[in-house]
């Protein structure tokens, strides 16, 4: 017990030493580009689907409900998932790099829920990031989930799952 309240601890700290910062990793517009962003896994029609795509990492890091007023998004889609594969599109974003973070919203709250038991603030709704990053106690750092957005038009792959799923691989 001391020792995964130890590796708790030391998973919080770590997370609050990445740095974030509210400026764009993008110093210039690139040219409009229509970016398909296609979620594999999707095991439920349950709820919707978060899209959310951010140029900084204070946003990405941010985590808030999707409605808080202080929750900002270079971009966001809300849509209804399909089985077993949904697509997303944007149209008109500008080229460059981005990190892509979607959240089955099962419950339709607006923001991705998290385990009380028997694992604290670990995620419980099926999630992916970008460059299918995972991190076991955070988000992942912003500069790996980075993606290069080219134009005229680019599709990413994700594949949704829990976190649990994640640390088990099952």
């Amino acid at each position: 017990m001391r020792k995964v309240l130890l590796i708790t601890a030391m998973g919080l700290v770590l997370t609050a030493c990445q740095s974030t910062s509210k400026h764009s990793v993008n110093t210039i517009a690139g040219e409009s580009t229509r970016l398909v962003v296609n979620i594999h896994n999707v095991t439920s029609e349950q709820g919707q689907l978060l899209v959310l795509i951010h140029d900084n990492s204070a946003d990405y890091h941010a985590d808030l409900n999707i409605s808080d007023p202080q929750a900002h998004y270079f971009a966001k889609k809300i849509v209804y998932p399909q089985k077993p594969n949904t697509p997303v599109v944007f149209d008109n974003l500008p080229a460059g790099k981005y990190a892509i973070n979607v959240i089955h919203d099962k419950d339709g709250d607006g923001e991705l829920d998290r385990m009380i038991f028997p694992f604290l603030g670990m995620p419980s709704e099926p999630y992916a990031l970008s460059n299918n990053i995972y991190d076991h106690f955070s988000k992942g750092d912003f500069d790996d989930a980075l993606v290069e957005i080219r134009s005229p038009s680019h599709h990413i792959d994700l594949n949704l799952s829990t976190h649990l799923s994640k640390v088990t691989g099952l």
